[in-house]
């Protein structure tokens, strides 16, 4: 029995396999050689009936013939006055393939004209040492030649996400390696490439190299709000020549084009993402320079699955004169961008504003406006701060801070901190080390008497509450509306509470800051939006209310909309079949308990119809716990309080990041974006907080 012509393209390795001298793939044979044949037809190129014809197994490569000398004469050791090494390689192949291949005057392969076949170059034949002394003798007729589909100014010129398309991974083409590695490193790494895929790597391989460090650079410029001259810093070139000297930073005009082609893709994927959801909330701020320039920036919240996202819709300059007017146009001009529907929008969190209330309530209508929380903290902290007994002690002490973090001694710089300019909290974390440190530094001349330092400890101690609410809104970059008002109860909880010994100033500042809490509690209570997203937050429920008359009325509210709910839900009621070959242990435990609970109420003569009832009777949830990933598995006994806790619960309690409100470093991002929207840089600021992982890269 004659053998079969499809093992010339193949090496045999034992009775059940044999490999590709195409691709290197080994096959399983299973006594036959119909996989074989199968696989054959991945390799286009090759015809399978011309029998005069066999396969030399290469690897090509495209490189600059000098580039690719200096490289190599780093990778490989060889003799300096030794025949270029390009040549040995295409020497010693020629010998193997009969004398049919020589160099042409640009040092490149090409066939002999005595053959009868003229093959074009495609690039450089890389042979592994057991074949370029194998015994076969090849001819030029014998050569399959694989040439590309498009030519190289066609893929230089392909966009970066065309590029990336290419399954082979990237070369590094830095000589880290020994030389035995650097060779065998080509091979691996193409070993499962096809032959187009082959001739085509030294061409994209540099291409999509360079295009994604571009990436790479704009992800700094992005998400560190950077100016994007910073490019052309001295400095900034310095770093990159040292880490990568083979990379070219981009133009500023190159890279602003990069950002801008990214900011349209992630606008058009945002807007996609806006229209698959049912309802989300915004927030809103207005911030304005001494020079006189304002912008506004307008922040989106909603549920995506069970992931909370907040995304930055638009941050753009505005024109003087401000109107509130001016303003509302803006918010629809935003919403007309990603199609947003007014409908969806449960509410908007603004800034303490009167110009961007009135907005609002063109926009939406009042009942749609929700004041930020942390706004209100950092006035009365404010307040606070600014009363003649702190400010006097502040005075005092802060040179004696300033003296010792300039001094040498490196022990009191990790136990002081002087107080930053507009960051109000810095002013009570300055006090309070200070006061640790004299317990140990009696010694030295302090600025306070003992009468003072007591003075200052009570006061700290009226403080502490607040100071602590801030650093816990500060936590997140956006906290959820529903921690607003357990923390004003709390607040005001510990402000009722008398301290021993109390000195009268003390006494005065704790009833001032009481006072100033009550008020505005009063306010967020009537807040239908935010009493609303406090109540359908499993951790909390009603707890958190003075006024029992207002939770009644929402109580009511809440009923008439879940009968709404149910007249509509049984309407659109349709049978759904069960699937019985997936079955979930889980699913069918909570069945179980909710019918368990079921029956236990109907025992203790609760209504079992009355979900708001069963809902506000059950004990608070987790503190720790995402009320949005609670609702999970409230959801089948509650189902009507589910759908209403996912129109509140993605409002947010601040109008920005608490963080840029507090403390001073917030302070410098406020600026940076300032000098952006000086340079007509929205992109960069839309991109900001976009996660690098949503990045084309």
């Amino acid at each position: 029995m004659s053998r079969s012509k499809i093992w010339r393209y193949y090496d045999k390795l034992d009775r059940n396999s044999a490999r590709c001298q195409l691709c290197e793939k080994v096959i399983k044979t299973c006594g036959n050689t119909s996989n074989l044949m199968k696989h054959m037809k991945t390799h286009p190129q090759v015809d399978l009936y011309d029998d005069e014809t066999v396969v030399i197994r290469g690897i090509y490569k495209r490189r600059d013939p000098d580039d690719f000398k200096r490289r190599m004469r780093k990778a490989l050791p060889f003799k300096e006055d030794s025949s270029d090494f390009h040549s040995e390689l295409v020497s010693k192949a020629s010998k193997e393939a009969a004398s049919f291949i020589e160099l042409d005057s640009n040092g490149l392969t090409k066939v002999s004209s005595e053959g009868p076949v003229a093959v074009q170059s495609v690039g450089y034949a890389w042979f592994s040492q057991e074949e370029t002394v194998s015994g076969e003798t090849v001819s030029a007729e014998d050569i399959i030649e694989f040439e590309p589909k498009e030519e190289p100014e066609d893929l230089a010129g392909n966009s970066l996400h065309e590029t990336q398309k290419v399954s082979v991974q990237e070369v590094d083409f830095e000589p880290k390696e020994e030389p035995g590695e650097l060779v065998g490193k080509f091979i691996l790494e193409a070993q499962n490439a096809t032959p187009q895929e082959v001739v085509n790597i030294n061409m994209v391989v540099p291409v999509a190299r360079q295009r994604s460090l571009h990436q790479d650079v704009a992800i700094f410029i992005c998400r560190d709000r950077q100016p994007l001259e910073i490019l052309e810093g001295e400095g900034f070139k310095h770093l990159f020549k040292v880490l990568n000297p083979n990379y070219k930073l981009p133009s500023v005009a190159e890279l602003k084009a990069i950002i801008s082609r990214e900011a349209q893709l992630q606008r058009s994927k945002l807007r996609k993402q806006l229209a698959g959801i049912s309802t989300l909330s915004l927030s809103c701020s207005m911030h304005t320079r001494s020079e006189g320039q304002s912008w506004l920036e307008l922040v989106a919240h909603f549920y995506d699955g069970r992931q909370r996202i907040f995304r930055t819709l638009s941050v753009q300059n505005l024109s003087n004169p401000l109107t509130s007017i001016h303003i509302n146009d803006c918010m629809v001009r935003v919403c007309q961008l990603f199609d947003i529907n007014k409908s969806k929008i449960s509410c908007i969190t603004t800034s303490s504003n009167r110009m961007l209330e009135d907005a609002v309530t063109l926009f939406l209508g009042e009942q749609h406006h929700v004041l930020c929380f942390a706004d209100h903290l950092s006035s009365l902290l404010e307040a606070v701060v600014q009363r003649s007994e702190i400010h006097i002690m502040c005075e005092k002490v802060r040179p004696y801070v300033e003296a010792h973090l300039d001094s040498e001694d490196k022990s009191s710089h990790s136990k002081l901190k002087l107080d930053g300019i507009k960051s109000f909290i810095t002013t009570y974390e300055m006090l309070e080390p200070y006061l640790k440190h004299t317990s140990t530094s009696l010694d030295d001349p302090l600025p306070l008497s003992q009468e003072e330092v007591e003075l200052s400890l009570q006061l700290l101690d009226v403080l502490r509450p607040l100071t602590s609410s801030i650093r816990e809104l500060s936590r997140t970059p956006y906290p959820l509306a529903s921690n607003a008002l357990p923390i004003a109860h709390t607040l005001i909880n510990e402000l009722k509470q008398e301290r021993k010994m109390e000195q009268q100033v003390t006494q005065e500042l704790r009833l001032f800051m009481m006072r100033q809490m009550e008020e505005h509690i009063a306010g967020m209570e009537r807040n239908f939006n935010l009493a609303m997203a406090t109540l359908l937050d499993p951790r909390f429920r009603n707890i958190p209310f003075q006024s029992g008359v207002l939770v009644a009325k929402y109580m009511t509210q809440l009923y008439d909309m879940m009968q709404a709910y149910t007249e509509s839900e049984r309407l659109v009621t349709v049978e759904h079949p069960v699937n019985n070959d997936c079955f979930d242990i889980w699913a069918a435990y909570k069945a179980f308990s909710n019918g368990k609970q079921r029956l236990l109420n109907e025992n203790n003569g609760l209504d079992t119809e009355d979900e708001i009832a069963s809902y506000f009777c059950s004990g608070i949830s987790s503190l720790q716990a995402d009320p949005f990933q609670l609702w999970q598995d409230l959801s089948a006994p509650h189902p009507f309080l589910h759908t209403a806790a996912q129109k509140y619960l993605h409002i947010p309690a601040t109008a920005m990041s608490p963080s840029r409100l507090f403390t001073d470093d917030g302070a410098l991002v406020t600026e940076k974006y300032a000098v952006l929207l000086d340079r007509n840089m929205e992109d960069v600021l839309f991109m900001a907080d976009v996660p690098q992982d949503e990045w084309q890269l």
